[in-house]
């Protein structure tokens, strides 16, 4: 079975266009995020699989690098978080056209169980780790760094510090605020939960607070306690027009309370609402590039000056009503 007969397999399962699957296969970003969580999942449905020919010479194609001697990279999973799912299908798909393919590991809290660990994949031949986002630093320290490539995904730092991959958090939140401004919307609040917050470095906090003119009192709540009081006691005294968040769950009770909800990532997010736009799965294919990058360059080890890239969402104004102004 050829290459284009099991991309056309896809598509037909999937109820889109040939061309929507090859580029999702690519990696291209011209794809609406529901699409592309839709044919991921049936491209590993089906047991898609790319050109052996083209694999290899994906992995080979920068002229005098070394070889890559492991064809398994390892996902480091923090948490079991939904979020992380996405990042690791993304982390899949491109690791699939570079050559490799990435297996899911526990990240244990302990020294000893993470050195155990580091020994088992080094015995096995895998020296490029992901280590997937978190909702909090990590301590890291059962690892003999000389021995991996590693890139965390996602803007919190943890110890010790290494290269890292995560959405461009605080660009975002500006760029979600001047699009709601454009709009119309004059007095826009921060209503998050405040451990979803801190994952992003406080950056999204951080965006507002050095944005936000006038700036509301961020609301801030806990993952375990949040009294409906609080809304409407927030929103009294000040009178918000629009709100950034990331609860969808709340979007009707914002809405009900006269607050524009527009979305600071587009996980879940209803169609119709403001959003910044960037899937999760290129998070993912980003790290497993960079992660390509050092083995092919035999950089392994801590670097001396870590670097980290940050991908950059794209605003979406949906499609409500603008506000007063």
């Amino acid at each position: 079975m050829t290459k284009t007969t099991r991309l056309r397999d896809v598509a037909k399962a999937a109820g889109v266009s040939l061309m929507t699957v090859s580029r999702v296969v690519r990696g291209e970003r011209s794809v609406k995020a529901a699409t592309v969580v839709r044919v991921q999942h049936f491209l590993q449905k089906l047991g898609y699989q790319p050109d052996p020919a083209l694999s290899a010479l994906a992995s080979y194609r920068v002229k005098g690098r070394a070889r890559i001697t492991g064809k398994v990279l390892a996902f480091l999973e923090t948490e079991k978080l939904p979020y992380n799912e996405l990042v690791l299908s993304g982390a899949r798909m491109e690791a699939a056209q570079l050559g490799y393919s990435v297996e899911s590991f526990p990240l244990p809290l302990s020294v000893k169980a993470q050195t155990q660990l580091a020994r088992q994949l080094f015995y096995r031949g895998i020296m490029g780790l992901l280590i997937s986002p978190s909702n909090e630093p990590h301590r890291l320290e059962g690892w003999n760094w000389s021995r991996f490539a590693p890139v965390s995904l996602g803007a919190l730092q943890h110890e010790p510090p290494m290269h890292a991959v995560a959405m461009d958090y605080f660009h975002g939140l500006q760029t979600a605020y001047e699009g709601l401004r454009e709009m119309g919307f004059r007095r826009i609040g921060l209503f998050l939960r405040e451990d979803l917050e801190a994952r992003t470095g406080h950056l999204w906090l951080g965006a507002y607070l050095a944005t936000c003119k006038p700036m509301l009192t961020p609301l801030l709540f806990s993952r375990t306690h949040f009294a409906e009081q609080a809304l409407q006691q927030w929103r009294a005294r000040h009178r918000p027009d629009a709100v950034l968040t990331i609860h969808p769950d709340w979007h009707e009770r914002l809405v009900k309370a006269g607050m524009t909800p527009a979305y600071l990532n587009n996980v879940s997010c209803p169609a119709e609402a403001p959003h910044i736009r960037l899937d999760p799965a290129h998070i993912g294919r980003e790290g497993v590039q960079f992660v390509h990058r050092l083995l092919q360059k035999r950089e392994l080890g801590l670097p001396e000056l870590p670097k980290m890239i940050l991908l950059r969402g794209e605003w979406e104004p949906g499609n409500i009503l603008t506000g007063g102004t």
